[in-house]
């Protein structure tokens, strides 16, 4: 089975390209921040009120969302989430930075194992919060969604936020090669 670990961790990012594709901008092997990332998405929805006719627009703006997802062919301890979410707090300000035409900016950090996660990472994951307003809301507001995907025992973990979209990353046993699963 040891020998799967590999292919069934390129299958389930494949998964995820897969997706993706279809609502976000998507790009492989990104470094952001210093960090070399798996996958990065972004998706980007217009909202707008009209008066009277679709070319009268009162008022405009943007939500957008983030994806960023990192595997590591590892067990992952607490002190990797804890990094993974500060990095993930340290992209607001820098590439992601909030305007007045950007409402709602939502950063999803997916951190993959094929080894696994330990307890105290898990709960330090159900217990993540983050939420910020810039300029009391005039310049809109970010959160974070933390969600941890275990390969090796095929399970999710996230934090309050996460649950949202934790169905989004169910892992496919039946797409997982030679499809052993006790």
């Amino acid at each position: 089975m040891e020998e799967n670990i590999p292919d069934k961790l390129e299958t389930y990012l494949r998964d995820l390209e897969e997706r993706y594709k279809y609502y976000y901008e998507l790009e492989r092997d990104k470094e952001i921040s210093g960090l070399k990332v798996d996958i990065f998405a972004l998706s980007s929805t217009e909202h707008f009120r009209q008066a009277l006719t679709k070319n009268i627009k009162i008022d405009q703006h943007y939500t957008k969302e983030y994806a960023v997802v990192k595997a590591e062919k590892r067990f992952v301890d607490k002190n990797d989430v804890e990094e993974f979410s500060k990095y993930l707090k340290s992209l607001i300000n820098k590439p992601f930075t909030p305007s007045v035409n950007i409402m709602s900016t939502i950063i999803t950090g997916v951190f993959v194992s094929t080894s696994g996660f330990s307890e105290e990472a898990v709960s330090f994951t159900k217990k993540f919060k983050f939420f910020k307003s810039f300029l009391l809301g005039i310049k809109g507001w970010c959160d974070i969604r933390l969600i941890l995907v275990d390969l090796k025992e095929e399970e999710l973990y996230s934090n309050q936020k996460g649950k949202e979209v934790l169905s989004a990353y169910k892992i496919k046993s039946g797409s997982v090669p030679g499809g052993d699963r006790a």
